[in-house]
């Protein structure tokens, strides 16, 4: 063949070709992409949540569950003897009488309110007006040592508290009750109120 006659025939294949790669054929069908992740790392599935375990409740706390009530001893009676009348401090003797036929043990606490006295707690009131002349209205309690003092009645014994008060000149009611614990029982022991004339 001639170059001349071959680069004519070149010429003229030119625009069929071109034609042929400007052509998107009818039939084919579009092909998505393929997204793959990427590898070292296992796609995450959510776990489901863990059942829930019981729980243990919770220990009480002083300001939101009160403090167990005392309870009253049906065979145990208690008595408080002031003199009558009494001039500078005031001797307070607290018996304690049990009627059962086995020991009890009293162990009672310092008490912050009542100047560290372990027993008998005591109130004391100003005859005619009901004020309050013990424990002090007002005043800061004090810290005190957290021993017990510790008590045993016999069989149909019984056990005595004493203490002090000094309280200015008048006429008072004294009211008096042992707080504590009997045989591990928290107990409260009341007597009756006793009048005095201090000078």
């Amino acid at each position: 063949m001639k170059p001349r006659a071959l680069l004519l025939s070149v010429l003229l294949t030119l625009p069929v070709l071109a034609a042929a790669q400007n052509a998107v054929p009818a039939t084919l069908p579009e092909i998505p992409p393929v997204i793959t992740p990427l590898p070292g790392k296992p796609p995450s599935t959510p776990t489901p949540p863990a059942p829930a375990m019981p729980t243990a409740p919770a220990m009480p706390t002083a300001p939101s569950v009160p403090a167990p009530a005392a309870v009253a001893l049906p065979d145990v009676q208690a008595n408080l003897f002031v003199p009558r009348t009494v001039t500078g401090k005031v001797g307070l003797t607290f018996t304690v009488r049990s009627t059962r036929t086995t020991p009890i043990t009293f162990s009672v606490r310092r008490d912050n309110e009542q100047n560290c006295a372990t027993a008998p707690q005591v109130r004391v009131l100003a005859v005619g007006t009901r004020a309050v002349a013990y424990p002090v209205s007002g005043a800061s309690p004090r810290l005190c040592a957290q021993d017990l003092e510790t008590k045993t009645a016999a069989a149909r014994g019984n056990v005595t508290f004493t203490r002090e008060l000094e309280l200015a000149p008048g006429e008072y009611m004294v009211e008096s009750w042992l707080t504590g614990f009997a045989n591990n029982l928290l107990v409260k022991v009341p007597a009756a109120p006793v009048r005095i004339t201090v000078k």
